[in-house]
């Protein structure tokens, strides 16, 4: 997931390792200055898959957990 040049990240989220291509699916924070933040999904060196804008942090760690359950969800459906 690049980094854009206008905003920093804030937080990491979380990080799912994907055993099938050894990517690693990041969720992270970025601040957004006085728009909130904004919640991106992707892999390293990429194109967000998925991009946010949120009020503020908690609302977005919550997304976060959201984004993160219907990724194992997908996971085990596919096992």
């Amino acid at each position: 997931m690049t980094k854009s040049n206008t905003s920093e990240q804030v937080e990491i989220c979380w990080q799912v390792f994907e055993a099938s291509s050894t990517r690693i699916l990041t969720c992270a924070m970025f601040d957004a200055s006085d728009r909130g933040v904004e919640l991106r999904v992707g892999y390293f060196g990429d194109s967000p898959l998925r991009s946010q804008m949120m009020p503020d942090i908690e609302s977005a760690r919550v997304l976060a957990q959201s984004w993160l359950d219907a990724v194992r969800a997908a996971a085990a459906e596919g096992n």
